[in-house]
């Protein structure tokens, strides 16, 4: 823009005369001419084009009275109250122009965006007439001006897409655009001819609060906007926003401009969508899973009661909405995390996966953990992740396991315990058949009987009725109804009866025994413990081979006495010596055809023991030998000069 040429004393005298209508309308912030009168064009001589431009009221209107405009421009668009201003404008030539311009809104707007229409006269002396370019336009010609004016302002407010309206303080209508009728169905003659047309229309739930609210607001002369609903001529509910702004005079209000704006659409979407949310807070909440939604940066977007209570989480932390925070504070309660935390690294990095995890908590619950994407159309925006409670479930599952696991160790026992029992039964049924059989067969010829074979189908009873004796003990333990007797043993005589009677059944075979320092008495039955000794050394001596030695100790332990049967046989692989004192159970390295039993007898020795207040074990290693221990309380009384007289024979 070129700088002025001359003073503010001598302002460039205008091109028209006084009498022509110079009119504009604008409006925006900052303003903007819409449309500018061919008048107004001729008097600056700015070409009309330039009159639209985006800025050009700050290049027409001189530098140090722009800012009154503008403030004046903003104070009747909010407001809508008129003003008049006197200002310097430049003309095409850059000389100053004195013009005075009333300001008049034609919609009003809180923000001051609203429409303004500006009448200018030029306030410069009149021009001589050598200096009058051309004549005055005609009356017709200002009254066609006005007009056109007239209705392109009246075309912008039916162009509104709500119902422009003014009344005067008592509100009854001065003024309603055309949407009124596509709006709510009323003739607009109707709105302008009945007093009370408002009041009368409001819906009756908003009639006494909308009223009143509006009234008080127009009192105080303050802009206000609402929302209410007011009936249709077709019966209809139609909600408004109206946005209303009064016209006061010195702190009087004169009149009332606003526009009622139809959110019946939007309300019902609105009111949809609370409800939407509604069902889905109320589907949160009740799921028996807790479940928490994550945005890709770790954003917490919804969490329901049940994951805060699965986690015991605070309310504090989750005003945060911080969910690496939240990550820290469930990874401190997980005893699997390390493993964990790979898997969910993996899944954040990879968006469009699925996945299903189990976490271990440290107070011994199971939490299993789903995860998906969360998509809004085809685009991943964050992540949703459930977790339930399967502790129940898990627990139950290892119970089943282990009650299959048994089922079928009991299946194995059985089948074994009927292949070893047939086997071991067999054993000395047979010969004990011959012995009978050579015995009968002399005795019907009249031939002397030999001692060897009496004694050795004896011998084959006795094996018969050990067996039989041992199956009867494992019957009474199960039902619980093993006896036993309550009385005084000494343990150092009981051990040498029990050494004397093997002694003479295993004359091949080196018992070595080491007496305790002092007399050591036991409270309990003598033949069961008898038995145990027993059962002891013959395993001993079964597993040992012909010429070894077995040693036999017993000692004090602190309250405790101590026996220990130690031989130099096969040993014991290390994981069956846990099964040693099971029902059945035979060491896998023991061939059935070399070492007979029905493996019950360890199993009655450690019942025996263990209802005598003591407890067996052993120690072996394979090929060098086991040794079994046991131990007893001891009493502190001497022990008898004699012992009571038991059978020491196995059982």
């Amino acid at each position: 823009m070129a700088p002025p040429q001359s003073s503010e004393e001598h302002p460039e005298p205008a091109r028209v005369a006084d009498p022509s209508p110079l009119i504009w309308l604008g409006g925006g912030l900052p303003p903007r001419f819409r449309w500018v009168s061919s008048s107004l064009v001729e008097a600056l001589g700015h070409p009309l084009e330039a009159w639209k431009t985006r800025g050009f009221v700050s290049q027409l209107v001189h530098p140090e009275e722009l800012g009154g405009l503008l403030e004046a421009w903003g104070a009747v668009a909010r407001t809508g109250e008129p003003r008049t201003l006197e200002l310097r404008a430049l003309s095409a030539e850059g000389r100053p122009v004195r013009l005075a311009v009333e300001l008049s809104a034609v919609e009003p707007s809180p923000d001051g965006t609203g429409e303004l229409i500006g009448t200018v006269r030029v306030l410069s002396p009149p021009h001589p007439p050598e200096r009058v370019e051309h004549t005055a336009p005609s009356i017709d010609e200002m009254l066609q001006e006005i007009t056109r004016t007239q209705r392109m302002h009246e075309e912008l407010i039916d162009a509104i897409d709500g119902i422009v309206w003014e009344t005067d303080a008592n509100f009854r209508f001065t003024f309603v655009s055309k949407q009124a009728e596509r709006i709510l169905g009323y003739p607009i003659h109707q709105w302008m001819e009945d007093p009370g047309f408002w009041l009368k229309h409001l819906h009756p739930e908003d009639r006494d609060w909308a009223s009143a609210y509006c009234m008080k607001s127009a009192k105080e002369c303050m802009a206000h906007e609402f929302e209410y609903r007011m009936v249709a001529a077709n019966g209809t509910s139609v909600w408004l926003r109206d946005i209303v702004t009064v016209v006061s005079e010195n702190g009087v209000p004169r009149q009332l401009r606003g526009i009622m704006v139809d959110v019946t659409a939007q309300r019902r979407a609105r009111q949809d969508l609370e409800q939407t949310v509604s069902l889905l807070r109320a589907t949160l909440d009740s799921t028996a899973d807790g479940i928490i939604v994550l945005t890709q940066d770790w954003h917490i977007t919804a969490v329901n009661g049940r994951f805060q209570k699965l986690w015991s989480i605070p309310d504090a932390m989750l005003e945060g909405r911080d969910g690496r925070v939240l990550s820290e504070y469930m990874r401190a309660q997980m005893e699997n995390a390390e493993q964990v935390h790979p898997r969910t690294q993996q899944l954040l990095a990879s968006p469009e996966q699925e996945g299903v995890d189990v976490l271990e908590l440290r107070d011994g619950r199971f939490i299993e953990r789903y995860s998906r994407p969360q998509r809004l159309g085809d685009t991943v925006v964050g992540r949703v992740w459930t977790y339930r409670d399967v502790t129940v479930e898990r627990r139950a599952q290892a119970e089943s396991e282990r009650l299959l696991r048994e089922a079928r160790e009991a299946i194995r026992v059985r089948d074994d315990f009927l292949s070893i029992a047939s086997h071991e039964l067999k054993t000395p049924l047979t010969p004990l058949k011959l012995h009978l059989q050579v015995l009968k067969h002399r005795m019907d010829s009249g031939q002397p009987v030999p001692a060897q074979h009496v004694d050795k189908a004896l011998t084959q009873v006795a094996r018969l009725s050990g067996l039989i004796n041992d199956l009867l003990d494992t019957s009474r333990i199960q039902a619980g109804r093993l006896e036993l007797r309550n009385e005084p043993v000494s343990l150092g005589a009981l051990t040498h009866e029990v050494l004397a009677d093997l002694r003479a059944v295993s004359p091949h075979r080196s018992l070595e025994y080491e007496e305790p320092a002092e007399p050591l008495l036991i409270q309990g039955d003598h033949g069961r413990l008898a038995q145990v000794l027993v059962n002891l050394l013959e395993n001993a001596l079964k597993y040992s081979p012909t010429g070894g030695t077995i040693r036999v100790r017993v000692e004090r332990d602190g309250a405790q006495a101590l026996v220990s049967v130690s031989d130099s046989g096969i040993g014991i692989p290390p994981d069956q010596k846990a099964l040693l004192f099971e029902r059945f159970f035979r060491a896998r390295n023991a061939p059935i055809s070399g070492f007979g039993g029905l493996g019950l007898g360890l199993y009655i020795c450690r019942d025996i023991v263990e209802r005598h207040g003591g407890r067996i074990w052993v120690e072996s290693e394979v090929g060098h030998g086991s040794t079994f221990h046991f131990t007893l309380p001891v009493l502190e009384d001497e022990a008898p000069a004699t012992p009571p007289e038991t059978a020491l024979h196995p059982r």
